[in-house]
């Protein structure tokens, strides 16, 4: 759990001061090598809510989100849609459930999260660990290793994108990147084969990612 010390408050993305920018700035650049901040300004542009979390006056953690109510592929009502944007957690407070929490404030930010019906979480992926915390939360996250995409799950990866402004390959669920990389992380893990076949088209040196998206706690039928 997060230790009391860390305060976590959600801020809506137009408010952040210039000074508020460059700490964020600033903790991206410590986790990632070769931080390209311009996909800062980006989640800014996109999401609507930041977590940022402190500790003693310093941000060491932040955490881009939001959640829309939206219509969906071949579902007959409008959908809460959770948009799980970048989140950077300094080294010092690593494995304490951060992510997490980040995670839960800033998609519950504006109350669009049902708490009778399931809704679709979705989020960009660029290296496996990121993908494995989507992945382990419902067994019906797709894009996944040896399961046929349909074209129910490629029209809800296309309308998931087009939430985060970016284009897909809705029959691999890859977004191609700017030309450069977004950064690479600094963490040591091991993929496992499923996951290197999952992630061995995404170019990471011209900023591609894994557009992964998943029905919570369960998916609609036929799904």
């Amino acid at each position: 759990m997060v230790d009391d010390e860390v305060q976590i408050e959600v801020r809506d993305t137009n408010s952040l001061t210039s000074q508020e920018m460059n700490r964020i700035i600033e903790l991206f650049e410590a986790n990632y090598d070769e931080a390209d901040p311009s996909y800062i300004d980006k989640s800014v542009d996109t999401l609507k809510y930041i977590a940022l979390a402190s500790s003693s006056s310093k941000l060491v953690g932040f955490g881009f989100g939001e959640t829309r109510i939206m219509p969906l592929p071949r579902l007959s009502d409008s959908e809460a849609v959770a948009l799980a944007g970048m989140s950077c957690v300094d080294p010092t407070v690593r494995q304490r459930g951060l992510f997490a929490q980040m995670a839960l404030h800033v998609l519950s930010e504006g109350g669009n999260v049902p708490t009778h019906r399931p809704y679709l979480f979705c989020g960009r992926m660029a290296h496996a660990v990121s993908y494995r915390t989507i992945a382990k939360m419902s067994p019906a996250c797709v894009p996944a290793s040896g399961v046929p995409l349909s074209e129910w799950h490629q029209e809800t990866l296309e309308a998931a994108a087009t939430a985060f402004g970016v284009s897909v390959d809705s029959n691999t669920g890859i977004v191609k990147g700017s030309g450069r990389p977004v950064g690479y992380p600094r963490l040591a893990f091991e993929p496992t084969e499923a996951e290197r076949e999952l992630f061995q088209n995404v170019d990471r040196t011209s900023g591609d990612s894994l557009l992964a998206i998943a029905w919570l706690p369960n998916a609609p039928d036929g799904w």
